[in-house]
């Protein structure tokens, strides 16, 4: 589905600003140097807001059309493109990286229930000592058809304590 409708998404993603989307995080943001994994990258939005301040990024995308357009939209060197998915992230491993930032916009509800303790290992693995991983879990059905599970923060907060990461900041916005 994100493949086939690429152009709609990306006009859709590219639309907001990062700092409109992540506004309640951008205190947490690693400086310049840091490594960045920004999975579920889509349309390269997160990913060249990275790359412009400086920080390396592996950006993580699924969907080839959205891949290809992400590419195209945000040719940044700092940014490495990688097709791949949760949860497994096997091509994001097999790069032998890890890092100080990990970003997760408006993935998590797509992650099947049977899938989300194994992706969320993958990627607290994937995390520098000291390092950051920012979720935003959108809650609700999509009204076009895209697959999408039931996120509870009860589950995610659990999940981070069983590997021993600590809930720094809840935010809830629109």
């Amino acid at each position: 589905q994100y493949s086939d409708r690429a152009e709609e998404f990306t006009a859709t993603y590219e639309s907001l600003t990062f700092e409109q989307v992540h506004q309640q995080v951008l205190d947490l943001i690693p400086n310049k140097g840091s490594a960045v994994l920004d999975v579920g990258a889509g349309s390269g939005r997160d990913a060249a807001w990275f790359a412009q301040r400086g920080c390396d990024v592996v950006a993580v995308e699924p969907a080839q059309g959205m891949l290809d357009k992400g590419r195209k939209t945000h040719p940044e060197p700092q940014i490495n493109w990688v097709q791949d998915s949760l949860p497994n992230l096997t091509e994001t491993i097999k790069l032998g990286l890890s890092f100080d930032l990990i970003l997760l916009s408006a993935v998590w509800m797509h992650i099947g229930p049977n899938e989300k303790q194994r992706a969320f290992r993958k990627l607290a693995a994937l995390l520098r000592p000291g390092g950051m991983l920012i979720i935003s879990l959108r809650t609700g059905e999509f009204s076009d058809g895209r697959q999408s599970y039931p996120v509870a923060l009860g589950e995610l907060e659990k999940l981070a304590r069983d590997r021993g990461l600590v809930l720094v900041r809840l935010c809830q916005s629109e």
